[in-house]
């Protein structure tokens, strides 16, 4: 039993080590090699743990070794345009223009509802409003729609529209977060005395998040119920003076 738990925990370790430098693609998002591999490593991981007949080096150097090949495939894809549409393929035009491209839904195993669904998830709701639509190298489908169905920008209407850029959260659960502080150009004393004005200590903070352009928004905690919320404020850059 003791040696089961030691090779699970051994194996658990060296996948999630895997993973961790493979990449942070979620599984929706895996290109065909890293599918391939993600398969593999599964596979290998589990023949040490159910068979322990078997040395822990079965697994562990396939695994390496896998990792390896993965780690250089992907560099020399950054530098090799053949050799990345080998391995990754390339995006395939479904709607170029507003014209459907039958030939290229049949090649890639699509049918018409399948497509119809995957536009309505994009905002598309008839193949009529989509200009272009590409199915990407990870399975999923980009769609630009034309400039009729489109809305309207801020821009286009002639209203200007301030950039609010990340909001970065800066206190978070009653504590500061110093690395959110850093990134939003924000000072802990600047944050104490926008508290301050609403007759709060940072303790009383449940999360307090601020923008690039020095806007704040806080969500206070309830003092009877610690895991509840009492209220929300919004404070604009103008109400948080330096």
């Amino acid at each position: 039993m003791v040696t089961v738990f030691l090779r699970t925990l051994i194996m658990y370790f060296l996948l999630v080590t895997a993973v961790r430098l493979t990449g942070k693609r979620q599984i929706g998002e895996l290109q065909i090699s890293e599918l391939v591999v993600t398969f593999m490593l599964s596979e290998l991981a589990v023949l040490p743990i159910t068979d322990k007949s078997l040395p822990l080096s079965h697994s562990v150097i396939p695994i390496t070794l896998l990792l390896s090949l993965e780690v250089v495939f992907s560099y020399i894809q950054t530098k090799s345009i053949a050799f990345r549409k080998f391995f990754s393929g390339g995006p395939t035009v479904l709607i170029e223009r507003g014209e459907l491209k039958a030939e290229e839904l049949l090649k890639n195993r699509i049918d018409l509802e399948e497509l119809l669904g995957e536009l309505r998830q994009k905002g598309a709701f008839s193949i009529s409003d989509v200009e272009y639509a590409f199915l990407e190298e990870n399975g999923k489908l980009s769609v630009l729609t034309k400039a009729s169905a489109s809305p309207f920008t801020p821009e286009q209407i002639g209203f200007p529209v301030a950039e609010k850029g990340c909001a970065h959260a800066v206190i978070v659960d009653g504590k500061l977060n110093c690395a959110a502080l850093t990134s939003a150009d924000f000072s802990a004393s600047r944050a104490e005395k926008l508290l301050s004005k609403e007759k709060l200590s940072i303790s009383d903070v449940f999360l307090m998040t601020v923008d690039d352009a020095g806007n704040a928004f806080i969500i206070v905690r309830d003092p009877e119920k610690p895991c509840s919320v009492s209220r929300q404020i919004s404070i604009t850059s103008k109400g948080a003076d330096k």
